[in-house]
């Protein structure tokens, strides 16, 4: 497998790995039916949420990290000759996507770990005491976001390569002005006989 391909598996795969880390968060973070009043204070059960949420925005940074450390200074790419290129427009639409998919997974797992992770944190209200706890959907929504992220952050570094290589194997134009060159001396037709060879064959 070359270069390119091994290293767009390993970023889709740290993005399957950072999604179900996102998934698993989700299952596994802290309900209501959970959390416990002892004393007037909530007490909250231990929840692995926070360390795969951790995991999950871990392999979701490393995958970026990796796609534009290989490409290089996306900017710098411009200045090339390519930048009149079709796919030039398709690059950069995906590397903005990659990128705002990228920061509000991030946000959200990582916020979605400190909220998760409160203990003895209470609301009085209305004579009344509130436990607070995450609401449903946030990790989900982060490891929706960091699969996207990792797709689009694919798309990005297959399309910048196709680029390259199509400017690389571009047909060289046809310079005009290049006179092919004609024999010096005209080939002879077998068929043709001189009138004095002639003549000078029926005295023979």
């Amino acid at each position: 497998m070359e270069k390119k391909g091994i290293l767009c598996f390993v970023v889709a795969l740290l993005g399957i790995i950072s999604a179900g880390a996102g998934f698993a968060a989700e299952v596994t973070r802290v309900k209501a039916s959970q959390v416990t009043l002892e004393l007037g204070e909530c007490v909250y059960p231990r929840s692995p949420a926070l360390v795969l949420s951790l995991i999950s925005a871990a392999t979701l940074l490393m995958g970026q990290i990796i796609i534009n450390f290989s490409t290089g200074c996306f900017c710098c790419k411009r200045n090339n000759a390519q930048s009149h290129s079709s796919n030039w427009t398709k690059a950069l639409c995906f590397y903005i996507v990659s990128w705002i998919t990228f920061m509000t997974a991030i946000g959200l797992l990582l916020t979605g770990a400190a909220l998760n992770d409160r203990r003895g944190e209470q609301v009085y209200k209305d004579g009344g005491i509130y436990c607070y706890v995450i609401k449903p959907g946030v990790f989900a929504v982060g490891a929706v976001l960091s699969a996207l992220s990792s797709i689009f952050g694919v798309f990005y570094y297959q399309t910048l390569n196709s680029k390259a290589k199509d400017a690389n194997n571009a047909p060289i134009p046809n310079q005009g002005g290049i006179v092919m060159a004609q024999p010096q001396f005209p080939s002879e037709n077998p068929g043709f006989v001189n009138g004095d060879a002639y003549n000078k064959r029926q005295f023979n």
